[in-house]
């Protein structure tokens, strides 16, 4: 007997909004601010005196709007000069919290319908990297040694099953992955002055690690048409 549950073809709505991540671009460039982030966070511990250093939260904040602020423009940019002269241009998504459930009611007027060209990255990737690593950071590290075996696993766990029904989720495996790099610190003593930016540090260098691996499958399967034109000529 046929199979009648198959899954229907993707709408052009949530196509553009995977279209978006197909290049891997915005997980480099917001993994690449968290690497730097955890650097600056680094160095001021390494520097500041008391009580001075317990106010490295301050360049976490200042990162996480700076990103925010430049986020659009930058990827703009970039997919400009890379991606779009390869496989066109599609009006980028909508920035739109996750769909909440809520309790259905009879009414006469009907729902505006559902945004489809549009993603949760800043909701679901951004700001759950922030909170999970921000809040053990305005308690003086309340869990010591602990804080990057315990906070890296719990991350990595978070940011699979959020983004598992979203258009652009994280295979079971990749997270696995940033779960175990933290989990090696349970066993390795990290320096003191490493163990508050080491979370942000090995969640940027995951994401960009596969972001980079996106953008180089991306531009073996669609080589720069000016470069093909040149190479026949």
């Amino acid at each position: 007997m046929k199979d009648n549950s198959a899954r229907q073809p993707a709408s052009y709505g949530r196509r553009a909004a995977s279209y978006w991540f197909c290049d891997g671009l915005p997980e480099i460039f917001f993994g690449t601010a968290l690497v730097i982030i955890a650097a600056l966070m680094f160095l001021w511990r390494l520097y500041a005196r008391k009580p001075w250093v317990w106010f490295d939260w301050m360049i976490v904040a200042a990162g996480f709007i700076l990103y925010y602020l430049m986020e659009r423009r930058v990827l703009d940019f970039l997919k400009s000069h890379l991606t779009y002269p390869r496989t066109g241009y599609v009006q980028p998504p909508e920035e739109v919290p996750p769909r909440v459930q809520t309790i259905t009611t009879l009414s006469l007027r009907p729902d505006p319908p559902a945004k489809e060209n549009a993603t949760s990255f800043q909701w679901r990737t951004v700001m759950l990297v922030f909170w999970f690593c921000f809040s053990f950071m305005l308690e003086s590290n309340p869990l010591g040694r602990w804080v990057v075996p315990v906070v890296v696993p719990a991350l990595a766990v978070a940011l699979y099953a959020v983004n598992r029904r979203s258009e652009h989720p994280y295979r079971w495996w990749s997270a696995l992955i940033l779960a175990l790099a933290g989990l090696v610190f349970a066993w390795v003593d990290a320096p003191a002055n490493l163990q508050r930016p080491l979370p942000l540090f090995l969640a940027g260098a995951w994401l960009v690690a596969q972001g980079a691996c996106t953008l180089v499958h991306y531009l073996r399967a669609n080589p720069d048409p000016q470069a093909a034109e040149g190479a026949r000529a």
